[in-house]
């Protein structure tokens, strides 16, 4: 299960995640994302420290975001990346496609 809650930061949008983004959850993380997207967000911030658990389709739903804001010119910036999670960046080769921070603080 994964639970999402946002709270805006001047032009950013901070997504704070929590649970796991596995192929369940990723259809509607992806739903809820383009709907950020569609509302103006540009620039988007998204905190994994309460993420245990990603697959391979949470990892498309990053790379989608990444791609549609890029197009749009804004940015997605990742942060607080659980041990398990970075693991998973590391060996997947996303963590050379992504801004990562080691917390919220250092982003903002």
């Amino acid at each position: 299960m994964l639970d999402i809650s946002c709270e805006n930061r001047g032009e950013v949008l901070v997504a704070h995640l929590s649970g796991r983004i596995d192929a369940a959850a990723s259809r509607a993380f992806e739903e809820q994302a383009l709907a950020w997207l569609e509302a103006g967000t540009r620039h988007l911030v998204m905190d994994l420290s309460s993420i245990s658990y990603i697959s391979s389709a949470g990892l498309r739903v990053f790379l989608l975001i990444a791609k549609k804001l890029k197009e749009a010119d804004g940015s997605v910036k990742l942060c607080a990346l659980t041990p398990p999670v970075n693991d998973v960046f590391e060996i997947s080769g996303f963590s050379r496609l992504f801004s990562i921070y080691p917390s919220l603080e250092h982003v903002t």
